[in-house]
């Protein structure tokens, strides 16, 4: 999903329906969603708050991963890192040195 997100930058499209639905059509895989106002000016309003709001969506979703996947890693350390060496644990050998 987050491949698909860094290849592609979402689109707002607005207009009439029949405005949308032939930029739609250039577009046929691409998820898409559609929201109607009864007049222009919520329509409009709308609009910028969406397109201010896309612009930070693949930062969001690329956040929100690493930070499932930090809590993953943290969930699958947690008995390595808690795991106490005894105190009588054999040292490693040195190398042996070269004769010269």
């Amino acid at each position: 999903m987050l491949e698909e997100i860094s290849r592609s930058t979402p689109a707002v499209m607005s207009g009439t329906g029949q405005e949308v639905a032939r930029l739609l059509h250039q577009t046929p895989e691409q998820k898409t969603v559609a929201v109607t106002f009864p007049d222009g000016e919520h329509g409009r309003a709308a609009e910028r708050v969406v397109r201010q709001a896309m612009e930070f969506l693949p930062q969001l979703i690329r956040e929100r991963q690493q930070e499932t996947l930090n809590k993953l890693t943290d969930a699958f350390l947690v008995g390595v890192t808690s795991h106490k060496w005894p105190a009588n644990r054999p040292e490693r050998a040195s190398k042996p040195k070269q004769r010269r």
